[in-house]
């Protein structure tokens, strides 16, 4: 195999391979991929149909190999990395595995063994829940919200488009510069937050925007795949009481459908506020990822 940097330019000609997330992790999600391409420093092979993802998360891995037919030679891809690993002298290591991934790995190479932390499981939750916000566990996020209603009278939610889309980069430039913490992971997702919104139509990804008075006071995008929304970016001005509960629900409610299900509302980095807040909406699973060594 012959791995490459994973640059914006190849973007286009790597989205066959991220249709499908069956497991509804996002770092399987080719805004999730490149988004965090940089800051995983991820490089890429295509061999034989099969697209294998090289990533230092923190340390050297691989992602679960990627096919635009992933029926078929399941095991196959996984002998590959075996193969590549020792001719390279680097370990056999997969990361980003969900549960069900998991045990397709341990049956086939049941000498492996794997790990898992908390800090980087994603949050899954019931489209309705969300959108709804019905009963007594939702009272304090419905709360807030009719106080946000009550204070700030003239507001609307809007979709990201090429009409407002400099004003929200503009936002996300200026919330970054005020809003200033001391963790890598925090600072990239800002500088890519600016790339997404630079490159709207290649990402292809989907957007609202929340304004109070015609200012902007948060703004919010993701995408979706298969059944389930991704929210990869949300920011709000916590000045405006109730602003980010209003935002998160707005976004589900624009966005909601039959079809979507679920809404990924990604990690909390172990960070502790966001840990309780994400936990306050009631997730319906919280995925753990793992990381496998991979032994044949």
């Amino acid at each position: 195999m012959e791995f490459k940097k994973l640059t914006l330019d190849t973007l286009s000609m790597l989205k066959p391979y991220f249709t499908d997330n069956p497991y509804h992790i996002c770092d399987c999600t080719i805004g999730g991929t490149f988004m965090w391409r940089d800051y995983h420093k991820t490089e890429y092979a295509l061999e034989d149909g099969v697209l294998y993802l090289k990533v230092e998360s923190p340390t050297l891995a691989f992602a679960p190999p990627r096919s635009t037919a992933p029926a078929t030679g399941y095991r196959k891809p996984y002998e590959r990395i075996i193969e590549y690993c020792s001719d390279t002298g680097i370990p056999a290591r997969i990361c980003s595995v969900s549960d069900v991934t998991l045990k397709y790995i341990l049956g086939m190479f049941p000498g492996s063994q794997a790990h898992t932390d908390r800090d980087w499981s994603d949050y899954l939750y019931l489209s309705d829940d969300i959108v709804n916000l019905a009963g007594r566990r939702f009272s304090g996020q419905r709360n807030h919200i009719n106080r946000f209603m009550k204070e700030y009278h003239v507001w609307s939610f809007e979709s990201i488009s090429e009409s407002n889309l400099a004003d929200v980069r503009a936002y996300f430039e200026d919330y970054a510069k005020e809003h200033i913490k001391d963790y890598p992971a925090y600072t990239e997702g800002n500088i890519k937050a600016l790339e997404v919104l630079d490159n709207w139509e290649l990402y292809g990804q989907t957007g609202g925007v929340l304004y109070v008075g015609g200012e902007i006071v948060g703004a919010t995008f993701g995408e979706t795949v298969d059944d389930t929304l991704y929210v990869h970016v949300e920011k709000a001005n916590a000045d405006y009481h109730g602003s980010y509960p209003v935002l998160v629900n707005q976004f589900a409610k624009m966005l909601a459908a039959e079809t979507t299900m679920y809404i990924n509302r990604e990690e909390d980095d172990g960070v502790e506020g966001l840990r309780t807040s994400k936990l306050s909406y009631h997730p319906v699973s919280i995925l753990d990822k793992y990381t496998i060594e991979l032994l044949p």
